[in-house]
């Protein structure tokens, strides 16, 4: 007894092969997604900042990457195995692949399961190791060439300034004494009791490029410090914010993306044994593009040889199909 036995035209077969190579192609598109969100988170964190703590951040992008890179593969064989099987059925082994991509296609989506579930856990994670390294860089900036050139870098491409805001310089100890003239009376009012002098300045790269005027990040070298607002000529986001948005924006996404995967693997598992089933029939009862049966599982699957044979499947469709058409026939009186 087949599993959901549909009898299938040859048009309709047709449309069926279609709709499962355009299921296959819509997953292949979410493996190419993926790949190229993980590459560019990858390229644009963690290699640019060259983060002593980067093995995290390459561990996640990374892993989203080849996974991106599986899920394009898996869909492209699956592709090239749909063409197969609906132009020669009958071939070797023919079941037994369909079988095995299809099992590989479940385990990919466990897979990802797996990894949607942690994406917002790690978000957050990323997050704090980001402040962290933030917050080192920022106290290593006049000690540390690389680090000095990275933070630049960072502040004038993404348009930042600080972890939060520009407020953050203010707080952290990266003007060193010995680069202070600490006779000067205006230096002396930012000094601290433990020694170290915290005055409001902020590197040149927190300037904002669309300002036309004067970027006030060193007040203290102005005539009139007081009278100067520097906040108009910083950038006000925070790099942390900045950051962010690329590393939540694409595990975000992972889990819209993984979620859209499930539904086109339940979806192309339950259509390709269809269009499977359907073409090698039609091989059975002689003619390769006429009208077949298909379902989910029945005779000639996997060596199962009980039950009636697809002549007498085929028989008694027609069978009951003129007894119903008599019946309606009898019952509106128009025969």
């Amino acid at each position: 007894m087949a599993v959901c036995d549909i009898k299938f035209t040859k048009d309709q077969r047709r449309r069926l092969h279609r709709y499962v190579v355009l299921v296959i192609l819509a997953g292949l598109l979410i493996g190419l997604t993926l790949f190229l969100m993980g590459m560019f988170t990858s390229f644009a964190i963690a290699a640019k900042l060259q983060f002593r703590e980067r093995n995290l951040f390459e561990l996640v992008f990374k892993t989203l990457t080849f996974y991106g890179l599986y899920v394009f593969v898996h869909n492209l064989l699956g592709v090239k195995l749909c063409h197969n099987y609906f132009h020669y059925a009958e071939g070797p082994w023919m079941n037994l692949k369909l079988f095995l991509w299809t099992l590989l296609g479940f385990f990919m989506v466990a897979v990802g399961c797996f990894m949607a579930t942690i994406c917002f856990s790690t978000a957050d994670r990323l997050s704090i190791v980001l402040r962290e390294i933030l917050l080192d860089g920022m106290k290593r900036y006049f000690t540390d060439v690389a680090w000095k050139r990275r933070l630049d870098g960072m502040q004038v491409r993404m348009q930042c300034c600080g972890i939060d805001s520009a407020d953050d310089w203010h707080k952290t100890y990266w003007l060193h004494r010995e680069f202070l003239a600490l006779d000067s009376p205006d230096i002396l009012r930012y000094a601290k009791l433990d020694g170290r002098v915290m005055p409001p300045v902020v590197p040149w790269s927190c300037c904002r490029i669309d300002v036309k005027g004067p970027c006030y990040h060193d007040p203290l070298q102005l005539p009139n410090p007081e009278q100067n607002s520097t906040y108009e000529s910083l950038n006000p986001r925070g790099c942390l914010a900045a950051m962010k948005t690329v590393v939540n924006g694409t595990l975000y996404s992972t889990v819209v993306l993984i979620a859209f995967l499930f539904v086109l693997q339940v979806l192309v598992t339950v259509l390709s044994r269809f269009d499977f089933t359907a073409a090698r029939n039609a091989v059975a009862l002689g003619d390769r593009w006429a009208a077949s049966p298909g379902w989910l599982y029945g005779r000639l699957d996997f060596g199962l040889a009980s039950g009636p044979n697809l002549c007498q499947i085929d028989r008694v469709r027609r069978m009951t199909k003129s007894r119903r058409n008599l019946d309606r026939c009898t019952t509106n009186r128009s025969c």
